[in-house]
């Protein structure tokens, strides 16, 4: 494990201090080797990999399903929807579907890419890619290639996963 950058080189090689020796058997072994202790540095935990983050809302490319609205139905985009509030149906996008935290969904979700972040009850269906989100809560059914679950999120589904063009 090295502890500097291959630009560097190696750290200059600092004059160690001779402490006083410890009052103990292994008295003989500190004379000997006195640097061991103070170069030898702590192990660190390994730092777990970063979440990939959520792509961001494209709002100017978007049905949007604003807070104030609740909506029961069927809603097709030829682009992406952004739900910030209640929907009960089904959805189907040919790009994104976004559900934002504090929107409720119950029914179907079908687009090339989903990510969840609110309440989800019922099927979701990707092409692409899911990401749910750590303050997100998914129920039912999910069916995805590529799945992303963030650590926090709650999720009560069965799962189908397969590979795109595969079986």
């Amino acid at each position: 494990m090295s502890i500097f950058r291959r630009d560097q080189g190696p750290p200059a090689k600092q004059p160690v201090q001779p402490s006083d020796p410890p009052k103990s058997e292994s008295t003989d072994q500190a004379k000997t080797s006195p640097a061991i202790a103070a170069v030898t540095p702590e192990p660190t935990p390994p730092t777990p990999p970063a979440a990939p983050s959520a792509p961001p809302v494209k709002r100017e490319a978007a049905a949007i399903l604003d807070q104030n609205t609740d909506l029961t139905g069927t809603l097709h985009s030829k682009r992406n929807v952004l739900v910030e509030g209640c929907f009960e149906g089904e959805i189907e996008a040919k790009e994104t579907i976004w559900v934002e935290p504090g929107a409720i969904t119950e029914g179907k979700l079908r687009s090339n890419d989903a990510v969840i972040s609110g309440s989800v009850d019922g099927q979701v269906e990707c092409q692409h890619r899911l990401q749910i989100t750590k303050s997100a809560t998914v129920s039912g059914e999910i069916k995805t290639p590529v799945l992303i679950i963030e650590e926090g999120a709650t999720i009560n589904c069965r799962f189908t996963m397969a590979r795109p063009g595969g079986k």
